[in-house]
């Protein structure tokens, strides 16, 4: 049976059978890897096919015919006849084969790259969790409780792309010439070196992209040709129902404090506070009153506090009464 190393050779030689297509078919579909193999090898063959004087290919060839006759020298008669009825087709296509092979180290290294590059890396945090990460570049991010971070093992030439699903903060190692991306479901952030927070889960309503040094763009991905930059000290919110953007300037402590296992808040809604406090000590809040959500607090406590006595400060924080049933898990929150 023949090789699909010589099949491909009668491929690229204009000299293939209706079946020998139909079997080079089937292997170029078989993978993903066979297919980048081939169009590889077609794309070198076709390069060389635009210089007319290629002495190496030439003088391969010629070896390969003067190894071929010295073979039919050697052997028996019978042996001969068997190898002369093969020689010419071989021959046909000794330079063609040659030519894949000696462009074997660079194709290995081409697809070992390509693959690098499409092999990823995805961190998980749990619930009540944190976690410090450094990319291939050298940049760091520190991913935050129920967060996920997708990025590849090897960044191409062109930019440094990562996909977040929660929230992060990011120093980002300066690179003017490959700027690095930050991609959520709703909103692409730009940047080339510098220090920001993004809070991106997919069920808050918001996304927000605080900036702590340098300078980011942020677009959404609904319409991506519209950037709006951020200077150091600038938070913007993108919601998600509306896909509208606002941008306010904000005390960045607040957006690095978590970092440090330390958990502040200003002015934030209950339904927010609520929806962190999820994520830290893995239950579910619920409102039994959806008016208890609006109410607003300020304060700050650290993460390895007990819940029911962070609980127990809203409680007495609450200018109208509250109390909260739990069961196992589940807190209900309700008026008194």
């Amino acid at each position: 049976m023949e090789t699909i190393w010589s099949i491909i050779g009668k491929k690229l030689g204009g000299d293939i059978t209706q079946e020998e297509e139909k079997a080079l078919n089937e292997w170029i579909e078989a993978s993903t890897t066979n297919k980048q193999v081939y169009f590889r090898i077609k794309e070198l063959w076709n390069h060389k096919q635009d210089q007319t004087n290629n002495s190496q290919a030439i003088a391969a060839y010629d070896k390969l015919i003067n190894r071929i006759r010295f073979a039919e020298v050697i052997q028996t008669q019978s042996r001969v006849q068997r190898i002369t009825s093969q020689v010419n087709q071989f021959v046909k296509y000794a330079a063609i084969i040659f030519f894949i092979l000696s462009f074997g180290f660079l194709s290995y290294y081409y697809f070992t790259e390509e693959r690098s590059k499409d092999e990823v890396c995805m961190i998980s945090v749990p619930k009540g969790n944190k976690s410090e990460i450094v990319l291939p570049d050298g940049s760091k991010i520190w991913l935050n409780n129920s967060s996920k971070l997708i990025y590849p093992k090897k960044f191409n030439k062109s930019e440094r792309r990562v996909e977040l699903v929660g929230e992060a903060y990011f120093e980002i190692k300066k690179n003017v010439k490959v700027p690095f991306i930050v991609k959520t479901t709703d909103i692409s952030i730009k940047v080339l070196g510098t220090k920001f927070n993004v809070s991106a889960y997919p069920n808050d309503k918001f996304v927000e992209t605080t900036l702590i040094s340098g300078k980011v763009a942020v677009n959404s991905n609904e319409n991506p040709e519209v950037e709006n930059e951020l200077d150091p000290g600038e938070s913007l919110t993108f919601d998600k129902v509306s896909n509208r953007v606002t941008i306010s300037r904000v005390d960045t402590k607040f957006y690095t404090y978590w970092m440090k296992g330390e958990f502040v808040f200003k002015d934030e809604k209950f339904e927010t506070l609520a929806k962190r406090i999820e994520r830290i000590y893995n239950v579910e809040i619920v409102f039994e009153d959806p008016s208890l959500k609006e109410k607003t607090y300020t304060g700050d406590f650290k993460v390895d506090d007990n819940i029911y006595s962070i609980l127990e400060i809203f409680k007495r924080s609450t200018s109208e009464p509250i109390e909260y049933i739990t069961e196992r898990n589940k807190i209900t929150i309700r008026k008194k």
